[in-house]
């Protein structure tokens, strides 16, 4: 599997951001896919293609929230690495974090090392 390229699905629906993050991720060999929003991801991803990869996901989207996101992910028995970006962090998120090791919580605004640290983690597990 460490052939494979490591894969970031990106769960935003600023696309300033996303290729800001997508441009980031490249520099590091790490293959990015993007979706303005939960359900767009819901509909689109396939969890069997999922062995060598992250989500990395907004809290606040429109629609299904990060969380519910996530949630809705370990209803179906997905269990992916993922990331949620916040702007302040709290009680609720924190719980989420710790419910799970698979699960981290990056605040924002995040230094780019912040970012990458994070998500190399989640490559050298995969």
């Amino acid at each position: 599997m460490k052939d494979e390229k490591f894969v970031v699905y990106i769960v935003n629906p600023d696309q300033a951001i996303t290729d800001g993050f997508a441009t980031l991720l490249g520099t590091y060999d790490i293959e990015v896919q993007s979706y303005p929003d939960a359900e767009s991801f819901l509909l689109s991803w396939l969890p069997g293609r999922c062995r060598y990869c992250c989500l990395l996901s907004e809290v606040d989207l429109p629609g299904l929230s990060g969380p519910a996101l996530l949630r809705e992910l370990r209803e179906q028995g997905v269990e992916i690495p993922v990331l949620l970006l916040v702007g302040t962090s709290t009680p609720e998120l924190s719980e989420v974090a710790r419910s799970s090791s698979e699960v981290g919580v990056i605040e924002k605004p995040c230094m780019n090392h912040a970012l990458i640290d994070q998500v190399l983690c989640l490559k050298g597990r995969a």
